[in-house]
């Protein structure tokens, strides 16, 4: 059960933020996707390592789809990376997918394509910090 309460872990939050659209998102906050994971650091890593190779054919099927105004797929992509952002405690990301999913479904092609940057950006850098969590871990 206790894997499961918040915990307050002042002081020892390991989180990394993003400054878009003029205020500071968190881009992973590891300490609470661990909790997620309820403490299984391998089972973590392999998630993190899946992701960062999944994320990518993701954000290339989403700029297809936004380039082509397909705004079904737009918003299937967007509802899927926003739920695995989610899972790995990924918040910047989540809410530009969360964006790009509403903007699917209300079909405003426009805005989708004021969002890609956003989120194809908020991808690259959960990516790097991802990578540089993984390298930190696995020493």
């Amino acid at each position: 059960m206790k894997h499961w309460l918040k915990k307050d872990r002042t002081g020892e939050q390991e989180s990394h933020h993003s400054e878009s659209s003029g205020h500071s998102l968190q881009v992973f906050n590891y300490n609470d996707f661990l909790d997620r994971v309820m403490g299984d650091k391998e089972l973590a890593m392999s998630i993190l390592e899946e992701f960062t190779e999944l994320i990518g054919q993701h954000a290339e099927k989403l700029r297809q789809a936004v380039e082509s105004g397909d705004h079904e797929t737009v918003r299937q992509i967007g509802h899927m990376i926003k739920g695995e952002s989610g899972n790995i405690s990924a918040p910047a990301l989540y809410e530009s997918a969360y964006a790009m999913e509403k903007s699917g479904k209300t079909q405003d092609r426009a805005e989708q394509q004021a969002l890609l940057p956003t989120l194809l950006e908020n991808i690259e850098t959960l990516k790097k910090v991802i990578r540089e969590t993984v390298q930190k871990r696995s020493r």
